[in-house]
């Protein structure tokens, strides 16, 4: 048996967040487009406030319970550009789906506060988005049922 050295094993260290708003916010779209969602949550304010055309949330954990329903449909983010300026960024990404759809264009506003992402306002093609829900629908719902 080895000597004690009478100190414990540092625990692992938890990942910093980047600070730069760009870096945030391709660390965001890395995460969503690999469907990491503990490392996305790890980006999130906890009392992020999302804008989008479905509707409105106000803290990470309705946030990211939305995000997880994408899962059926999402195959990755293609990101197109990131801008930023001050404590925003602004991505453009194709959303690539599993559906005949293809990439949805998307972009998003993201507002950084500490490391964090502290606001979203997104905006897509709601009627590519809608047309790939609806055939993702229609296939799960020709699944035989068990």
């Amino acid at each position: 048996m080895g000597k004690s050295t009478g100190r414990r094993a540092a625990a692992p260290a938890k990942r910093r967040a980047p600070s730069d708003p760009r870096a945030v916010a391709r660390a965001y779209l890395e995460a969503f487009g690999n469907k990491q969602w503990d490392r996305l949550a790890e980006l999130l304010h906890p009392d992020v406030e999302f804008k989008g055309p479905g509707g409105s949330f106000h803290n990470a954990r309705d946030l990211m319970a939305a995000i997880r329903r994408m899962d059926p449909v999402l195959l990755r983010a293609d990101l197109k550009r990131v801008f930023s300026e001050r404590d925003e960024a602004f991505i453009r990404y194709d959303l690539v789906t599993n559906t005949s759809v293809g990439p949805v264009d998307t972009v998003e506003l993201l507002k950084v506060e500490d490391g964090l992402v502290r606001s979203i306002w997104l905006m897509f093609d709601q009627a590519a988005w809608s047309a790939a829900l609806s055939e993702a629908a229609g296939r799960q719902a020709a699944q035989p049922t068990a």
